[in-house]
């Protein structure tokens, strides 16, 4: 395992070293794609091989943003524990003050907007993370 990184390590300076001396070749290591343009090489099959390599401008990672859309999600289940326990401190509320009623479902329905409003920007961030690049 170590002898072959040591082999690709050499292989990776001597093609450096050739395409320093003019010697631009096709079979150059991903990871110097970006020298190799930087070099000079103008013709198209030189550039197609230096975009095939790590350095590429649009690789899409779609399992990271999978993973951000799953994990900010989340927050939705947080938003129904909310609002659960918000309609169940009215509940409390009433029970314990019944004269208090219609303040209380004013007070309630005006928290339950502000915590759909959290779960909607959630669901609209999530979506972003999961079409992100």
């Amino acid at each position: 395992m170590f002898v072959s990184s040591v082999m690709r390590a050499r292989a990776s300076v001597a093609a450096v070293s050739r395409m320093s001396s003019g010697a631009v070749t096709k079979n150059m290591p991903a990871g110097f794609a970006m020298n190799k343009m930087a070099l000079g090489a103008n013709t198209q099959s030189d550039l197609a091989v230096a975009n095939r390599g790590l350095l590429a401008p649009h690789a899409r990672h779609g399992g990271v943003s999978v993973l951000g859309c799953a994990i900010a999600m989340v927050a939705v289940g947080g938003c129904a524990q909310g609002m659960g326990q918000l309609f169940a401190g009215m509940v409390v509320a009433i029970a314990r003050n019944p004269s208090m009623k219609d303040d209380l479902f004013t007070y309630t329905f005006i928290g339950l907007g502000f915590v759909e409003l959290l779960a909607m920007v959630v669901i609209i961030v999530s979506l972003m993370l999961l079409n992100s690049e």
